[in-house]
């Protein structure tokens, strides 16, 4: 998804592309919000998953078009999981919204009878093997109004229908999640387990499955996300910010920094 969404949820920098709504009380364990996404310009974006899963709808007709290391063009939305590197948004027509389903770290697996076979990280609507008729049905209505809070009813009624009968979910699981978000990436996989007083096999497996990565790649990951955030407010040298972000020097920053975005800090600005 756009770099401006994250920047939003998870560093507090508020952006006029992007505006946010809260779910329902019965889907508050399951969605962490609703947010539409309007881009402010057309020139191409950087396209990076959190690690926790979501449903992206394209509210108008027409396309999108990733390029990079995973180059894919969708109509109408996709599924995304996991993580992404090196990889953008290209130049997205105006008038383009998208409407962001942005679940909690185990959501998506409360839901899996819906979204079953879905193990790319960009998976179209349209492909998602047992869910696509009902999503796409959904996409109908979404399109057919332009209210938020429409949109908002009509995805509120359509998840909820989804829960299954036992809502409990995994706290624990979810805490960890939020752990690493609360820390930005500053914590390793070992305080998080003591935290929680699980062993590690258990916090990977249950990783794995809600999420498709580690534990130690959703760190890695969140922390780089912060990082980026710094290096565009370019609020102090580069040494500084990847000291800051906890990486052993500048060498190693910019290292990471090539993975994930396939160019260098000055080039991003």
């Amino acid at each position: 998804m756009p770099v401006d969404i994250l920047a939003h949820l998870l560093c507090h920098r508020p952006s006029a592309a992007v505006k946010m709504i809260g779910p329902s009380v019965p889907l508050e364990q399951v969605v962490e919000c609703y947010c539409w996404y309007r881009p402010l310009y057309t020139r191409r974006v950087w396209a990076v998953l959190d690690g926790q899963p979501a449903l992206v709808f394209l509210l108008n007709a027409g396309s999108i078009q990733f390029t990079g290391q995973y180059e894919k063009t969708v109509r109408d939305g996709f599924f995304c999981n996991g993580i992404l590197e090196n990889t953008y948004l290209e130049k997205m027509p105006p008038g383009t919204c998208l409407l962001v389903v942005k679940f909690t770290a185990d959501g998506w697996n409360r839901l899996r009878p819906l979204l079953s076979g879905t193990v790319a990280p960009i998976v179209p609507l349209a492909e998602v093997v047992s869910g696509s008729s009902a999503l796409l049905l959904l996409l109908q209505g979404l399109r057919g109004t332009r209210s938020p809070l429409q949109q908002q009813h009509l995805l509120n009624v359509f998840l909820e229908q989804q829960l299954p009968d036992d809502i409990m979910g995994n706290y624990l699981l979810q805490s960890a999640a939020q752990m690493i978000r609360h820390h930005k990436g500053k914590i390793t996989v070992s305080a998080i387990c003591a935290a929680l007083k699980v062993n590690y096999k258990w916090l990977e497996r249950n990783f794995r499955i809600a999420t498709g990565v580690t534990p130690k790649s959703f760190i890695s990951n969140i922390r780089f996300l912060h990082a980026w955030m710094d290096v565009q407010q370019a609020a102090q040298p580069l040494t500084g910010i990847a000291l800051d972000n906890g990486y052993y020097d500048q060498n190693h920053f910019i290292k990471v920094y090539r993975k994930y975005t396939g160019m260098l800090p000055s080039a991003t600005k």
